[in-house]
């Protein structure tokens, strides 16, 4: 056996043993910090983006509004979830933040029962 061989076989014996000392997963992406291993948590995107649920009429008001900056971004249309983001990012630093988030809120439950 060569010393490739050697080296792969040693290095998949060790995978075994930490697979079995602390519970690795398959497929799964882990880190070493302060000397253990910790799972790496996905995100959905490389690019920051996490997956949210909206509604479905947040989600086509935010489409429609993507649409609509089209012209005005020199032909760039930004993904919904880029215009979301913005609209929370510039709503949640209004000074009525916390009262216009209840009203919906409470305007979503009432219409519900």
């Amino acid at each position: 056996m060569s010393s490739e061989e050697d080296d792969v076989q040693n290095a998949k014996a060790l995978i075994e043993q930490l697979r079995v000392l602390i519970n690795l997963s398959e497929g799964e992406l882990y880190t070493l910090r302060r000397g253990l291993l910790q799972q790496v948590q996905h995100r959905d995107e490389d690019n920051g983006l996490r997956r949210i649920r909206v509604m479905e009429e947040a989600y086509d008001a935010a489409y429609a509004l993507a649409r609509e900056l089209r012209p005005l971004m020199r032909g760039y249309r930004p993904d919904p979830a880029l215009v979301i983001s913005a609209l929370v990012m510039t709503a949640v630093q209004r000074d009525d933040a916390l009262q216009s988030t209840q009203q919906y809120l409470q305007g979503l439950f009432s219409a519900s029962h």
